[in-house]
């Protein structure tokens, strides 16, 4: 009789346990920081996805080492006539060596983990603490866990993973490389990379080009994405005198913040003929030509709305353009 009792006591613990357990992680009912019992639900730390840098996060000094870095590692791809190119620096500064993304001898030699094998059969290097690497794309799922595992200081690229997929039809796993990254802290306190993204990233973007219209390409892939109209642009005219009408122009930010925006005419706009609203956007430097105009916004961001005016010979509304340099 106690040993029915006794078993039926720790069927009950088990039951208990898991029914405790088994529902939605809440943080508030966990103890971060301990191991669990054997007989609990695990459950690791949930986590948002780690924060990836811009340019302009950066001081302009730091940004100059890493525009050179970048313009090596896209040069290096294009006299090479490969896409995915890495390379990695020691402490110092100095480039230790590079990988190069040619499918060869399987598929998982891309252009990170080459790089850190090549730098590993010349020098013995097996750990890359305080290294910084330059890749023309964000690492992919494979590639980010990697460099985690090496423990790199620093993690640079050109192109992001959405736009490789998304806009370029490049096939890939649809993750954002800062998900991996974040979760360094599974490797040890003080593992997780510095990251910065969108360096020279026109430049990059340039270079991978586009695969829509190519599906017969080893790259090609028909994305699955939610593609949204962040910013929509709506012109009203203000008035009319002397066979001349003026515009004004509305540009809503209806998706996250952008950076580095031009608003971009088809029609002569002299410097006379534009002129600002709400003072938000400013010259670019860039003269007008015949076709175009360059208004530049640093940062527009989510939810913002931005206004300017323009005068035109005629009734007709010119047609605008929007490009960006890079993207947060």
């Amino acid at each position: 009789m106690y040993k029915v009792l006794s078993l039926l006591f720790v069927l009950l613990s088990v039951i208990f346990a898991v029914q405790a357990c088994a529902g939605d992680y809440d943080p508030s009912k966990v103890t971060i920081g301990g191991n669990c019992p054997a007989t609990s639900f695990a459950q690791w730390k949930q986590l948002d996805e780690g924060v990836v840098l811009n340019p302009t996060d950066i001081p302009i000094d730091e940004l100059v080492i890493h525009q050179a870095g970048m313009a090596h590692v896209i040069e290096v791809a294009k006299a090479l006539n490969k896409k995915f190119v890495a390379s990695i620096y020691f402490p110092n500064g100095t480039l230790a060596c590079i990988g190069v993304n040619t499918g060869s001898p399987n598929m998982i030699a891309h252009g990170e983990t080459v790089a850190i094998n090549n730098c590993t059969a010349l020098y013995g290097i097996k750990s890359f603490t305080n290294f910084t690497l330059y890749t023309t794309g964000e690492p992919c799922a494979m590639c980010a866990g990697a460099l985690v595992w090496a423990d790199f200081k620093t993690i640079v690229w050109g192109t992001f993973n959405r736009d490789l997929y998304c806009k370029i039809c490049m096939s890939n796993i649809p993750m954002d490389s800062s998900y991996i990254f974040a979760r360094a802290f599974g490797l040890g306190a003080n593992k997780a990379p510095r990251v910065i993204g969108g360096v020279l990233r026109a430049q990059s973007d340039a270079w991978f080009g586009s695969y829509c219209s190519r599906p017969t390409s080893i790259y090609y892939i028909k994305p699955e994405c939610a593609c949204n109209k962040a910013i929509s642009v709506s012109q009203r005219v203000v008035t009319s005198y002397s066979g001349y009408t003026q515009f004004e122009v509305s540009l809503v930010n209806y998706g996250p913040a952008v950076q580095g925006m031009i608003v971009q005419s088809d029609y002569t706009l002299g410097n006379n003929d534009i002129w600002t609203l709400n003072s938000t956007l400013a010259a670019s430097g860039v003269a007008p030509n015949t076709y175009t105009f360059y208004p530049y916004k640093d940062l527009f961001n989510a939810n913002e709305v931005l206004t300017f005016g323009y005068r035109i010979q005629g009734s007709y509304a010119a047609n605008f353009t929007l490009q960006f340099n890079y993207a947060s």
